[in-house]
């Protein structure tokens, strides 16, 4: 339904040699039809990638991870920190159901290698909503996996976002831990080495390329002819190896200078925002790998780089929160229904990328505005349709910003509509909406029609309800941001 020519992500995933299992992807089910579990896990066999972190413990995806042979990174989500802080009882429930339960000892099972504790619970944006709860939720966690006789095969790490180190001056000798978070950063480090765990830390060039008006795009890109940043003696030539300098600073002056380094997510989008497109993403993912697979380190870590690096993400989330950007929903190499969104070639060794095989759609029907009909409230209708679907190619930059006006209307029409399984009445709008046979997809800007699944069991409902509320906030958020 959606092909590409595509020659990627065993690439991306897979470095040659001794560095071929240092590479993994990170994969998230915030999506209104997330492809199903088993898809997914044929989609990372067929690309043969061998590591995935996860964002929770769904029970549908481990049990499709199951036998596999894939290493997985189980996650803790962050509304669980202050439970698994207060009671050890609930951390030793938790590992029993999610990873006693599933471990593989050497047969069938799923191959736990680590349990992240919390979605970057450091994140500037979400004060001391978490923060307090991270270390004695981790300690917990651990304490419930020596119960359990996997403390020597399972390790216990805690997501770091990439606002938990700064360098005022932009030098990276100058880096250091926010100071609110000085003392738990110590802390958090005391009990990683103890425990022989790594720091795992998300890495956002992409981020640094928006926040930061020193830093090109060029430079983000590894492009050989970016402006170089100076530090003393030091030189740098590309955004990645400048944060990850500043964070071994950061370690450094609290004293952890050799603490292992897991880049725990990675990336560029390619929609919702201003240079996030898919040919400048396949540019960054082609200059990551290369500077990754050179094994070159960085300027304070020379011949040593990340232990692991995971890609983020696989696959496009449109239930995602966009509370720092609509790009947010767009990190997936592959979009919603697992068609690779671009390719590039790195000579001996290269081989296709699989897209997902045999993916079931709804039927080949649209929404979009009738033109027969008053138009004049046509865009109030649009703002409401927006609040709970996604619209986020429409913003300035995006895939679909060039559409004018009645196509963005008819855009937003058909993103409800198929976010409600193409329900008939989901196509009224006062009578302003039309459902139609003919794919209404302008150049760039796809019209989605959207996966037929039955992934929405009761059981998968029943479990990520309460974080659907918790979304309800960010998906009206597009009422305000709506713009023609």
């Amino acid at each position: 339904m959606y092909p590409f020519p595509v020659f990627l992500f065993l690439t991306i995933l897979c470095l040659l040699g001794s560095t071929a299992d240092a590479i993994g992807v990170n994969w998230g089910t915030m999506s209104s039809h997330p492809l199903p579990p088993p898809k997914v896990v044929e989609l990372l066999k067929s690309n043969e990638v061998s590591k995935v972190k996860l964002f929770d413990a769904d029970p549908l995806v481990l049990q499709a991870l199951s036998g596999s042979n894939i290493v997985v990174t189980l996650g803790i989500p962050n509304s669980m920190l202050k439970t698994l802080n207060s009671s050890r009882k609930a951390a030793e429930s938790w590992v029993h159901d999610n990873v006693t339960r599933y471990f593989s000892h050497g047969g069938a099972g799923v191959r736990i290698e680590y349990v992240a504790v919390g979605d970057e619970p450091f994140l500037q944006s979400y004060g001391d909503q978490f923060h307090p709860f991270v270390i004695g939720a981790a300690m917990n966690i651990q304490a419930a996996l020596t119960k359990a006789n996997l403390a020597g095969e399972v390790k216990v790490v805690v997501p770091c976002s990439f606002d938990t180190f700064v360098s005022e001056s932009g030098r990276p000798s100058k880096g250091h831990f926010r100071t609110d978070l000085n003392k738990t950063m110590i802390e958090l480090l005391t009990f990683l080495s103890k425990h022989h765990s790594s720091f795992f830390v998300t890495i956002s060039p992409f981020i640094s390329f928006q926040q930061n008006k020193n830093i090109s795009l060029d430079f983000s890109l590894f492009k050989e002819n970016a402006h170089h940043h100076n530090d003393s003696l030091r030189t740098y030539k590309n955004s990645f190896d400048l944060s990850y300098d500043t964070l071994v600073s950061a370690l450094s002056k609290i004293g952890f200078p050799e603490i292992d380094i897991v880049v725990a997510r990675i990336g560029w989008p390619t929609d919702g925002a201003a240079n996030a497109t898919s040919s400048i993403a396949e540019t960054f993912m082609k200059g990551l790998i290369d500077h990754l697979h050179s094994k070159t380190g960085t300027p304070l870590r020379p011949r040593n780089p990340p232990i692991e690096t995971f890609i983020f993400s696989l696959l496009d989330e449109d239930h995602r929160s966009i509370t720092s950007g609509n790009f947010e929903r767009h990190w997936g190499v592959f979009t919603f229904d697992g068609q690779a969104k671009y390719h590039f070639n790195f000579g001996q060794g290269t081989k296709n990328l699989v897209n997902s095989q045999f993916v079931e759609y709804l039927a080949p029907k649209w929404c979009v505005v009738n033109n027969n009909k008053d138009l004049s409230n046509a865009s109030a209708s649009a703002l409401d349709a927006c609040s709970t679907s996604d619209c986020t190619a429409l913003s300035p930059g995006g895939s679909c910003s060039n559409i004018s006006w009645p196509g963005n209307i008819s855009y937003a029409f058909n993103s409800y509509y198929q976010q409600n399984d193409q329900r008939a009445d989901s196509c009224d709008f006062g009578g302003l909406g039309l459902i139609t046979t003919v794919d209404p997809s302008v150049d760039t800007c796809r019209f989605f029609v959207e996966l037929q699944t039955s992934y929405s069991t009761s059981a998968h409902e029943a479990y990520i309800f309460p974080r659907i509320i918790l979304l309800l906030a960010c998906l009206f958020s597009c009422l305000l941001g709506f713009k023609w």
